[in-house]
């Protein structure tokens, strides 16, 4: 399961899709209107299906590592990921088992 690293009052908190004790770690969006909303992160969603969610820009998320126990990190801090409400629960989209940079 893949993981990424989000920097949230100065410090950097690892999350998963399988992490249930981090379950309602609110992570912030840039909607289409260009408003800053924040939700629980809901973990991971591949991009093939998707279907007619709302796409935003998930900000402050730092590195994304393949495995969630976090052994090697790849550093994304100067980029925006592409990300999808559903369920009231923002989930990162992946393509290609990475995340989609976005500007």
């Amino acid at each position: 399961m893949p993981a990424i690293r989000y920097r949230h009052n100065y410090k950097a908190v690892v999350m998963s899709g399988s992490d249930e004790h981090r379950k309602g770690q609110m992570i912030p969006a840039y909607l289409k209107d260009g408003s800053l909303i924040y939700y629980p992160f809901g973990g991971f969603v591949r991009r093939e299906v998707l279907t007619y969610e709302q796409y935003v820009k998930l900000m402050f998320i730092d590195a994304f590592s393949h495995s969630d126990d976090g052994a090697t990190w790849e550093d994304i801090g100067s980029h925006k990921v592409l990300g999808v409400f559903m369920r009231g629960e923002y989930f990162v989209v992946l393509s290609g088992g990475k995340p989609i940079m976005v500007q």
